[in-house]
């Protein structure tokens, strides 16, 4: 959710509730920010190893003749590293229903999918017939 929408999202809250316009705009804006900041799906922690390679999740999106399948790579959410940074978690945000590959440093890589908010791996063949 862009800034422009979550303010728009505030004037549609705003309008709802009573009293002073600045009283009403300032709690739909904590109202709305709110909104903005409820997770859509699930969240998935990826060890974090810089020794072991990098930690990455995409979104598979199609098939790739060359590389198997089309991915949108996600950007993290949080990393929760140590201070050296040399261990610790980065922290992806999952929309229900997606099929995502990940990357975890040390344990390669795995299918998964977000069902009824919970994070479920899946095998080749399933993500092929959902991809197809």
């Amino acid at each position: 959710m862009t800034k422009r929408e979550i303010m728009v999202r505030a004037h549609e809250i705003a309008k709802t509730l009573e009293g002073d316009y600045i009283a009403r705009m300032s709690e739909a804006l904590r109202m709305a920010w709110a909104e903005a900041r409820k997770p859509s799906g699930a969240r998935l922690y990826v060890n974090h190893q810089p020794s072991g390679g990098k930690e990455w999740v995409a979104r598979i999106v199609g098939q790739h003749p060359k590389w198997k399948f089309e991915r949108e790579f996600l950007s993290p959410v949080a990393t929760n590293w140590s201070s050296s940074g040399r261990t610790g978690t980065t922290v992806f945000e999952m929309v229900e229903g997606g099929i995502y590959e990940v990357n975890e440093p040390w344990k390669g890589r795995r299918f998964v999918t977000v069902r009824n908010g919970e994070i479920v791996e899946i095998d080749v063949a399933e993500v092929l017939s959902r991809v197809a």
